[in-house]
């Protein structure tokens, strides 16, 4: 089908991003504003060729599929882009989608509900020969059977959410908690239930400070996929990751195509259509083992942008529009190396809590290789019922060391005053040692002791500050 309008369903970054790549290909952009006299403060409304209102504050707006639909019918458009979070991995709305007659750009309801069930995907990628970490592989439904296969696997163990996500419904059981497993298995299955709409729980293995790699493949739907390298995603808080950088400083040229190939036949095997990022845990061994598969276009997708040359938002919309693959593996080539730094409205001295408010001054940084992927400008709203995400600084180079520099100095002129963020958090991690050569897992936060450097380090400025009133 020729895609000729697509309607945005998402807000800030993401949305802007996706109205850059339709300008430059030809194709018509509509926007959504929550509610009238917010136009200010979502960007997307100024750029894309129309707008319209969801009619609702905050998050609901943007999961009330009903209206999207409404909206895209009055709008006439012929596919609706989701982006990320929000309704971009949601069965019900890729199947509201294709019975309204619109394209949704993403994987196909089934899909989704395929890989959207942690238990279901892991069976997947055992089938197709991809190592696995010991699993119950089904859900278990009550304490006694919980606890019998946290003996059967050997703790440590992870309790995760069959339909989790977004670093919500995980719990780690090991020989300091072991004795509150019950009371760890009812919680969390509250949590998932409120989260997800779905208490159900599985364990596996845990293991001991891992490597988070992650791969990006394109398929057509036809059975054909390649991948465009991994993205070293390590550098988390809560499970979810703040560093981001391509390729991964651990990974050498065998274990690459390895892991790629892996990636690429569950991808085939699914006759998938569009992104998705199959995502691996690594041990120190370099012994790796399948995570999960997302679904859509990840909020990391500019570092692979920056070593490939691709365009994955054309990609996606190549591949929604039913192309052919043609691509080869062999033609894709690697060049240079990217981070990319998430800039989000937390606390880093207060353990990342999220904060809401107005943006001062503003300032970001340029210069060759650096990139600011945004919604920002001076006086910006900041919701506190958003994702925390404001920006995320893009940095590339021919090499790592060159990047590393290259970022403390962007850092250097990067000034957003109004409301607290984890800029400081990032100039710490560059200063790191064990961050600067490569040396570094999962537990990075926590092993390197950033957070309470921060805090030492407020402590020293606020007393200089004293000290010089005096």
């Amino acid at each position: 089908m020729e895609i000729k309008k697509i309607l945005i369903a998402n807000r800030g970054e993401i949305a802007l991003r996706i109205i850059r790549t339709c300008k430059e290909i030809g194709i018509k952009t509509v926007a959504l504003c929550p509610v009238k006299g917010q136009e200010d403060d979502f960007p997307e409304t100024k750029f894309a060729d129309e707008f319209y209102f969801l009619d609702k504050e905050g998050v609901q707006g943007y999961l009330d599929q009903a209206r999207i639909i409404e909206i895209a019918k009055k709008a006439k458009v012929d596919a609706i882009h989701p982006g990320y979070g929000f309704l971009s991995e949601n069965a019900d709305f890729s199947e509201l989608c294709q019975k309204s007659g619109v394209k949704f750009i993403g994987a196909s309801p089934t899909m989704l509900r395929q890989l959207g069930d942690k238990i279901e995907a892991k069976k997947i990628a055992k089938k197709c020969g991809v190592p696995i970490l010991a699993s119950s592989l089904k859900t278990v439904e009550s304490e006694a059977e919980c606890k019998a296969m946290v003996e059967q696997i050997g703790i440590p163990v992870l309790l995760k959410a069959v339909d989790g996500g977004g670093g919500i419904g995980i719990e780690i059981i090991d020989k300091n908690n072991k004795k509150e497993l019950l009371t760890i298995f009812n919680k969390l299955q509250r949590v998932a239930q409120n989260a997800f709409g779905s208490g159900r729980i599985f364990v596996e293995k845990c293991l001991i400070k891992p490597r988070h790699i992650e791969f990006q493949v394109i398929g057509d739907g036809r059975g054909n996929a390649v991948h465009l390298f991994e993205r070293e995603c390590s550098i988390q808080r809560r499970h979810q990751k703040l560093i981001e950088e391509a390729p991964s400083p651990f990974l050498d040229w065998r274990m690459r195509d390895r892991m790629g190939k892996a990636a690429c036949k569950i991808i085939s095997h699914l006759k998938y259509e569009g992104l998705a990022t199959v995502e691996f845990l690594v041990d120190d061994k370099k012994n790796y083992y399948f995570g999960e598969v997302n679904p859509r276009l990840q909020v990391e997708h500019p570092v692979t942008e920056m070593i490939t040359g691709f365009d994955l938002v054309a990609e996606q919309i190549r591949m929604a529009s039913g192309d052919k693959l043609n691509l080869k593996q062999r033609h894709i080539r690697m060049n240079g190396w990217a981070m990319e730094f998430r800039i989000t409205a937390e606390d880093p001295f207060n353990n990342f809590v999220p904060q809401s408010g107005r943006v001062g001054n503003y300032q970001t940084p340029g210069g060759d290789g650096v990139e600011i992927h945004s919604f920002c400008k001076r006086g910006q709203k900041i919701f506190p019922f958003f994702d925390s995400l404001i920006s995320k600084m893009v940095v590339y180079h021919k090499d790592r060391k060159m990047v590393l520099a290259r970022s403390r100095r962007a850092f250097d002129e990067y000034i957003m005053d109004g409301i607290t963020t984890n800029i400081p958090f990032h100039r710490a991690v560059l200063e790191n040692e064990s961050f600067n050569k490569g040396i570094f897992s999962t537990h990075f936060i926590e092993d390197e002791k950033i957070l309470e450097g921060l805090k030492k380090e407020k402590i020293k400025q606020e007393q200089l500050k004293s000290e010089v009133v005096k």
